[in-house]
């Protein structure tokens, strides 16, 4: 256990003890412990066993869910989590679905590509070995899933068969190399092959969003009281109908309080259109921005996107006129503001380090290519590099500038999916206007 994960931890018992306005020595009082040994837990001078002890004190002394001084330790090197080709064979584990004549037969091969404690993804390698030969949807051979918590964006590689259901009517698109989709949680879907002589899989890149991150808050108040928090998203005026009642009450304010001010009938409705105009006037009585009472309008496309790489147009970085990298958009949607992915080119044998990716979102790149090539990163003022072969895959942290080459003559493909963290814009805004932001990443100080 490295001495610089228990101090983290340490700092954040020191950021719980502020929180619960305890001093060092009076939380050793309340603990029941020495204080030079609370401060060694404190300053990571310690063994793992004892700062779990401190923290197993403090839950059963505390208010405190345990869990939350427990912090996610680092499993990157230099910021990058890799994972190759074979370590990723190594993982593999067919599993068996009903087939046609109501038997289990081998349906996927999984196997696992670089995943990090740190990231939303869990990314997975997936083979199809049921093969079908039409694109019927209803096709008897064809087990479809009961959806799953996590979004997903798949990319395609050979002749693959993606299929959905949406409000108990099913549909079926023929994919292939380079072709991408989104799928929303719990929308039931499945892949097959349509040819056995090709090489045919996808990588099934699911990641977990904002409610993943609430999961033990929604786990706690159960499913009657996680209900109410639901938006009546398909019909738009409602939605905001409902935010603004929610609003009020957590404002202790009645529509008869502020009737005079506004139309607050109006703005109650669920079936009457809301004006900028008037949701500017209740969103300052609520004490609150207008972005606050916005709902972006409901698209059924987007519960399931297809994305056809050849319909999409291509865009070179930096420029088309000396060109690095031939990029095309992978499936997207306006719900998801923070979820990024690209099909690149990589058309360089050399890297030029003043055109390297910058993004505050995680990454996860993924070989799909005939060509090996070259990743370069930059960690802590250092550049590293590594070779990402065919079937390889990588994960780097937010903020970790990097860039490919190639190393043959052949254009290199990845595939680069992006998406946001728990620091996602609300929490990018509120911290923001803190007055120290060293001190949220590890506490130094009494406050006092």
């Amino acid at each position: 256990m490295s001495n610089k994960y228990l101090k983290a931890i340490g700092a954040r018992i020191f950021s719980e003890a502020n929180d619960l306005k305890r001093t060092i020595s009076s939380m050793a009082d309340d603990l029941q412990v020495d204080e030079t040994y609370l401060k060694s837990i404190i300053a990571g001078k310690c063994k793992k066993a004892d700062t779990f002890k401190i923290i197993n004190l403090m839950e059963k002394t505390y208010p405190i869910d345990s869990s939350d001084l427990i912090l996610t330790q680092d499993d990157c090197t230099y910021g990058v989590v890799h994972f190759n080709k074979e370590q990723s064979k190594s993982t593999s584990r067919v599993f068996d679905r009903i087939d046609k004549e109501q038997k289990k037969t081998p349906f996927y091969e999984y196997r696992d590509t670089a995943m990090s404690k740190l990231a939303p993804f869990k990314p997975e390698w997936i083979r199809e070995l049921r093969v079908v030969n039409d694109n019927n949807p209803y096709n008897p051979d064809v087990a479809y899933n009961n959806g799953h918590f996590m979004h997903q964006l798949t990319l395609f590689i050979g002749p693959v068969n993606f299929y959905y259901e949406i409000d108990g009517k099913k549909y079926c698109k023929e994919m292939n190399t380079g072709d991408s989709n989104y799928i929303t949680p719990y929308i039931p879907h499945t892949f097959t092959s349509r040819d056995a002589s090709k090489e045919a899989y996808i990588v099934a890149i699911t990641f977990g969003g904002d409610v993943r991150r609430s999961q033990k808050e929604i786990y706690a108040l159960g499913v009657k009281r996680v209900k109410q928090y639901k938006l009546d998203v398909k019909n738009h005026n409602h939605a905001i109908s409902q935010l603004i009642q929610q609003y009020m009450n957590n404002e202790n304010l009645t529509s008869s309080m502020i009737k005079t001010k506004v139309d607050i009938n109006n703005l109650l409705n669920p079936k009457k259109k809301k004006t900028i105009k008037n949701l500017k006037k209740i969103a300052k009585i609520l004490n609150i921005e207008l972005s606050d009472l916005l709902v972006p309008k409901y698209n059924q496309k987007h519960e399931v996107v297809v994305c056809k790489s050849k319909k999409q147009t291509a865009s070179y970085f930096p420029n088309k006129k000396t060109p690095l990298y031939k990029i095309k958009n992978m499936a997207r949607v306006n719900k998801l503001a923070n979820l990024k992915a690209f099909t690149l080119k990589v058309l360089t044998q050399t890297i030029d380090k003043n055109f390297l990716f910058h993004t505050s979102l995680h990454s996860y790149i993924y070989n799909y290519g005939k060509a090996d090539l070259i990743i370069i990163w930059k960690y802590n003022k250092q550049y590293y590099s590594k070779k990402l072969s065919t079937g390889d895959s990588i994960y780097l942290q937010p903020f970790i500038k990097h860039g490919f080459k190639n190393i043959s003559n052949k254009k290199a493909k990845i595939c680069i999916s992006r998406v946001g963290g728990s620091i996602n814009l609300c929490t990018q805004k509120e911290l923001s206007y803190f007055n120290d932001v060293s001190r949220v990443a590890q506490e130094t100080q009494c406050w006092f």
